[in-house]
């Protein structure tokens, strides 16, 4: 039988080689496949997207909301804006024609009084405009309880104040591909 220079046989390095490369074989893709865990991230709007909600009207409140998901976080941030309205109707409406002014453009008309806007200037962003009336804090996914807790009561407190119906609600979404 042949032997190296060491006096192992031939074929025991060449077996050592393909152990080591089955072994990283099945390390990569074990360690990618957990990569988000291990290197976890964060998306939210551009504060410029937030400053075109902000410049609406008077800020009455300002909270984000935060959803996770294989290591990636996104955070909306959602602002309770008095537009100067007499009425919930008329809010909404002067709210959706205040940021038309600033070249956002209705991408997905009202559901249940919630209604998209997407901009050119901010691709991939969106935001949603909402009568305070009615408004509901989405469902906490529990990846920050704290801040659903403190999200459900500062809209209850602001429900109970707001009885002309007259504040909106504007959350700015950042892009769901970033």
């Amino acid at each position: 039988m042949r032997t190296t220079l060491a006096g192992l046989p031939m074929w025991q390095p060449l077996f050592q080689v393909v152990r080591l490369t089955m072994a990283f074989m099945f390390a990569i893709p074990l360690l990618s496949g957990c990569r988000s865990e291990f290197f976890p991230s964060e998306s939210r709007a551009a504060s410029g997207v937030v400053a075109d909600l902000r410049s609406a009207g008077k800020v009455l409140a300002a909270t984000t909301t935060e959803w996770y998901w294989d290591g990636h976080t996104d955070i909306t941030d959602v602002l309770v804006v008095d537009v100067g309205a007499s009425s919930s109707r008329g809010a909404f409406d002067k709210a959706l024609s205040l940021l038309r002014k600033r070249g956002w453009e209705v991408s997905d008309p009202s559901v249940l009084g919630r209604t998209q806007m997407k901009s050119d200037k901010w691709e991939g962003a969106w935001v949603a405009v909402a009568p305070l009336a009615g408004y509901e804090v989405e469902a906490p996914d529990g990846s920050n309880e704290q801040l659903d807790t403190l999200n459900e009561a500062l809209f209850n407190r602001l429900q109970e104040q707001n009885r002309s119906g007259r504040l909106v609600v504007l959350e700015a979404h950042p892009d769901p591909d970033s």
